[in-house]
């Protein structure tokens, strides 16, 4: 999650995006920048050898992925999971994994496009609507301003932590100060310095989610039991489609992987990066397929560890919570997830889950106040090339983030309701998935050329990822109807 080092001088770019992280370019791989950038006559081939993939490869590969997979636990493991635990114990268990599965697809075919083809799927979705009035620019843009309760959602989920500590100013002022640090920190260039300690103290956090479970969990039978579908309960319908929207995160994080793949020039990226520079490549036969072996372990691996802590965080809220009939919200929301591990560890564990949850909730605010202002922003210059400048891109960033700024502090003040308002924007999540889904298949079956075939998804992949749409659908349409279709016409 590292901004440029200088956002005022350049374009702004590059935080890590939730839940993948790829091995940084191979030391053996030759360094062209200084050739290119003085003129000087480059060589007229260049070899670029294949990542290894041994345990040590892997290894390497899976560090950041693993920490990337642990800041992944935003609002939906820390505010969903143990809402539905404490409200209605392990009838909702079986929607985490069953989410993680119909989503797989959405998240493995945007990277791999980007890998494949060395470009943004934000190419793709230009395509697609070539002719078609950019009708997918346009939904994207407008799905990144509808996200604006997921914003304040996240900052009120991070505020009821902050607030559980330090109660010396109210909740509001703590989601508004957290909004504004996300905004200070990208713009002053300075993530770099806080990111390790963000990334400790979250898997501190995670490790004590786990104690937590292997502590008070109940004998196996008794939730696997309940990983078989079945209805929601009565009264959780809005919670059921808050579920499906935010584990294992938004749909939307697709693409802003995609462009974070470019930055770090993944895979083919930094091929066509060099062919643009004129050299000719010569790639070692299984360069490709090494970096696809690479990524799909680091984001299996990755998935399931966050898909587990998830499941764990649900599990312990319908352990702990359940039974005495308290469950998070209001203010009180933080000092109710605190309370399921010091009723276990003791009173010495509330800083660490404060910070963690602190931690967690904070780098999903900072990652999406860039991740959705760069999708904005390339939504806007792809729709008037004329803007596609420097200057003219910093400021769509900047002022998409101080609207987000603006809007999110009226939500904030409006509605101060951390569930409530996270719950809303998980569903607008919900609705907004089946159609982005759609396009990143699209990506993938109309954009390989012949010599890409090899790196196609397999046709049960894709089947895999047709029945996720289908899914996303068909639950979009059975809560829209019950909740508020039924009732309207009823």
């Amino acid at each position: 999650m590292a901004p440029s080092p200088d956002p005022a001088a350049e374009e702004p770019r590059s935080t890590t995006f939730e839940p993948l992280d790829l091995p940084p370019q191979r030391s053996d791989e030759p360094d062209l920048t200084g050739a290119a950038a003085t003129g000087a006559a480059p060589a007229r081939t260049i070899r670029l050898e294949a990542p290894g993939t041994g345990v040590r490869d892997t290894w390497r590969a899976m560090g950041p992925g693993i920490a990337a997979a642990m800041t992944g636990i935003g609002a939906s493991h820390i505010m969903h999971g143990p809402t539905a635990g404490a409200q209605y114990g392990y009838a909702l268990l079986w929607v985490i994994p069953f989410a993680y599965l119909l989503k797989y697809c959405a998240f493995e075919f945007a990277h791999r496009y980007t890998l494949v083809r060395g470009e943004s799927i934000m190419e793709a979705y230009e395509r697609t609507g070539r002719g078609r009035g950019n009708w997918p620019l346009w939904y994207l843009g407008f799905q990144s301003l509808a996200n604006t309760f997921g914003i304040a959602g996240r900052a009120l989920g991070c505020a009821a932590m902050l607030w559980a500590a330090f109660p010396f100013l109210p909740l509001q002022l703590w989601a508004v100060l957290v909004l504004l640090s996300s905004v200070a920190v990208l713009w002053a260039g300075k993530y770099k310095a806080l990111e390790l300690a963000v990334k400790l103290t979250i898997i501190v956090f995670a490790v004590c989610v786990m104690l937590a479970f292997f502590l008070q969990s109940p004998p196996p039978g008794e939730y696997l039991a309940r990983l078989a579908p079945t209805l929601p309960p009565v009264g959780a319908l809005l919670l059921f489609g808050a579920m499906w929207g935010y584990f294992p995160t938004t749909v939307e994080v697709a693409p802003m992987q995609s462009n974070w793949a470019v930055d770090k020039k993944s895979g083919m990226v930094r091929v066509r990066e060099l062919q643009r520079q004129g050299y000719r490549v010569d790639l070692a036969p299984d360069y490709l397929r090494n970096h696809l072996k690479l990524f799909k372990r680091d984001m299996n691996i990755s998935y399931v560890i966050s898909m587990i802590t998830g499941m764990a965080f649900l599990i312990v809220g319908a352990v702990v919570l359940n039974p005495i009939g308290l469950v998070p919200e209001s203010s009180e929301m933080g000092s109710t997830i605190a309370s399921i591990y010091t009723d276990t560890f003791g009173a010495w564990i509330f800083p660490v889950i404060i910070a963690g949850g602190v931690a967690a909730l904070w780098s999903t605010v900072f990652t999406y106040f860039d991740g959705q202002a760069r999708i904005f922003e390339e939504c806007c210059v792809r729709l008037r090339r004329a803007w596609d400048d420097p200057r003219t891109r910093k400021l769509i960033y900047r002022g998409f983030q101080v609207l987000w700024l603006v809007a999110g502090t009226a939500i904030i003040f409006g509605l101060p309701e951390p569930i409530l308002v996270v719950q809303i924007a998980s569903f607008l999540a919900l609705l907004f998935s089946p159609v982005l889904y759609w396009l990143n298949i699209k990506a993938i079956r109309d954009n390989f050329t012949p010599e890409d075939k090899p790196f196609l998804p397999s046709r049960l992949m894709f089947a895999w990822a047709w029945t996720g749409v289908a899914g996303l659908v068909v639950i979009s349409g059975y809560i829209l109807y019950l909740e508020f279709l039924r009732p309207l016409f009823g």
